[in-house]
């Protein structure tokens, strides 16, 4: 089966039922051609819970007009990447061919191992107006669709008593070639000229979501902010793992701090989710492992990425004489090989039944955390009797709210303390090493790194807590925020000069130059020198915003007590 790929970006806008179409001069200087109306009916399927839906993927079964198939359509930066295959048989009215295994194998981690089903149809009388230049490009595809649904899921995603479906009229304008000089004014032309005429922006991203209605949260929010954690990362994980698996820069990216939340989360309240798991088959050390090797596999294509990034930055700062154009090429034909053998390493792992296991494993850890309130309460020894926890549960409901807030704030606050205390162990060994050890430049880099990863995880703990007037929080936030920069620039240029290394090696063995190679090495390396030189003031800047926080914390419980 041929599977071929297009960019779609389009604008779509909503319609009443006698708003008239734009006169062809509206659409000047694009040319329309005459009318051309097609007759369309889709089939779109999904999991009986909506995971494709929710997270912004549509999959459908059309017949009629000129592009009759199986299509996919997954979000991406500048619109949505359209996969269409050819139906199984030339006979459009069949309807037992499968969906198509490349399809499902590109949205497998949202789908699982679950089945797929038509959760709607989508009818529509599509009245087409090609736009053209004047030299006949085609430029703009304009669609009057006449609209009728009928979903067959209920409210809430159950495949039982359908929800009904709607008849509306919508337009849509797509770009034919995105790529095309002046596409996106022309589509902004089009689009005035629909606003013009009475049109307004839609407020639906898809017909099939305007046909399905609003969906309920994947969780429970407000049950525990440990839950909460866990449920945005791995959505924020499963939103970007279509385009991972095609190995897109943003998809890897994205993927790969979802898993750094998941890991800093499991870790900051490990003993609150031990207790929460104790009766489940859950294993978070197990958990943890897994999360870290797929960490590895998505930051070797991401290193490369960005190591790409740079050194072409960086070598357009040199005149040829000095970076020549033989050496500017070897760093991009060589790092373009490592990132596509790199991105298969990726491809291949999200294709495997191991990391189906680690989605459903987190997809019940998230399930289960918040489920035990007494996981979330500190120790009575660090403030809190049993008999206080009692009196607690009787209390009025508007009272309960706010202590079980509290309580939620309480318990950030502990992963905050714990994530500093790593992070000040981290620093004053690194600190007393770095004034009384002769170290090597890559020794001191490895020593701070360590205490960059710490203040990520602190970073990231401090930004769950709320802005409100009790907390001073701002200060650590950034603090954390310069830190963890300023020390992954390093990281970057310790990375960098890695490569420089070995494609070097490369080229002298092909009897290339590599003084150019020598220049770049050079510059990374003065770099890192430099910036380690702030290290010490950068991380006592995030010590001192801590004990702001802490200070602000004793205030709090101070105006508490004396309005007692």
């Amino acid at each position: 089966m041929t599977i071929s790929e297009s960019l779609e970006i389009e604008s779509k806008f909503e319609v009443g039922p006698d708003t008239q179409v734009p006169s062809g001069d509206a659409f000047a200087p694009l040319v329309a051609d005459p009318p051309v109306v097609h007759e369309l009916s889709a089939t779109y399927y999904d999991t009986a819970d909506l995971t494709l839906t929710r997270h912004k993927v549509t999959l459908r079964r059309r017949t009629g007009g000129d592009d009759a198939g199986w299509h996919l359509k997954l979000p991406s930066e500048a619109g949505r990447v359209e996969l269409h295959a050819p139906l199984a048989d030339d006979d459009q009215s069949a309807v037992d061919d499968q969906v198509p295994v490349d399809f499902i194998t590109a949205v497998a981690g949202l789908v699982r191992r679950r089945p797929l089903a038509p959760v709607a149809r989508v009818d529509n009388q599509r009245h087409v107006l090609m736009l053209r230049e004047p030299d006949g490009t085609a430029v703009v595809e304009f669609c009057d669709d006449h609209v009728s649904t009928e979903s067959f899921v209920a409210a809430g995603g159950a495949f039982d008593t359908p929800s009904g479906g709607g008849d509306w009229r919508e337009w849509e304008a797509e770009l034919v070639d995105p790529s095309q000089p002046g596409a996106m004014g022309h589509l902004a032309g089009v689009a005035a000229a629909c606003a013009a005429a009475g049109a307004t922006t839609s407020s639906s991203s898809s017909k099939l979501a305007r046909a399905l209605g609003p969906i309920p949260e994947p969780f429970d929010r407000g049950v525990s902010p440990v839950r909460d954690a866990l449920g945005e990362d791995l959505q924020q994980l499963l939103d970007h793992d279509p385009a991972a698996r095609r190995v897109t820069m943003v998809g890897v990216h994205q993927m790969r701090v979802a898993v750094r939340g998941l890991r800093s989360t499991i870790s900051s309240y490990a003993a609150e989710l031990e207790a929460e798991t104790e009766h489940t088959e859950i294993d978070l050390p197990a958990l943890l492992e897994e999360l870290k090797v797929l960490a590895a596999v998505l930051g070797k294509v991401r290193d490369i990425q960005v190591v790409d990034e740079r050194l072409e930055t960086l070598a357009a700062q040199f005149p040829e004489d000095v970076v020549s154009p033989g050496t500017r090429e070897r760093l991009r034909a060589e790092l373009d090989i490592e990132e596509r053998r790199a991105g298969r390493r990726v491809t291949a792992a999200l294709g495997t039944d191991r990391y189906l296991d680690l989605i459903d494993s987190l997809h019940q850890l998230v399930e289960v955390a918040g489920t035990d309130p007494a996981a979330a309460r500190p120790a009575t020894a660090e403030g809190g009797s049993t008999e206080e926890v009692g009196a607690a549960e009787k209390l009025p409901a508007p009272t309960k709210k706010k202590a079980k807030k509290r309580e939620a704030e309480d318990l950030m606050l502990r992963g905050v303390d714990r994530q500093f205390a790593k992070f000040t162990k981290a620093r004053t060994r690194t600190e007393r090493d770095l004034e009384a050890l002769d170290l090597t430049l890559a020794q001191r880099e490895e020593l701070t790194h360590v205490v960059r990863k710490r203040a990520k995880a602190l970073r990231r703990n401090v930004g769950a807590l709320p802005a409100t007037g009790d907390l001073t929080v701002a200060p650590l936030r950034t603090a954390c925020q310069r830190l963890h920069t300023v020390l992954g620039e390093v990281q970057d240029s310790v990375t960098s000069r890695m490569w420089i290394r070995r494609i070097a090696a490369r080229a002298e063995s092909a009897g290339e130059s590599t003084f150019g190679f020598g220049v770049l090495f050079e510059h990374e390396r003065g770099f890192s020198e430099r910036t380690l030189a702030g290290f010490e003031s950068d991380a006592a800047t995030v010590t001192a915003a801590y004990r702001e926080l802490s200070e602000s914390r004793r205030s709090a419980r101070r105006r508490k007590s004396n309005r007692k």
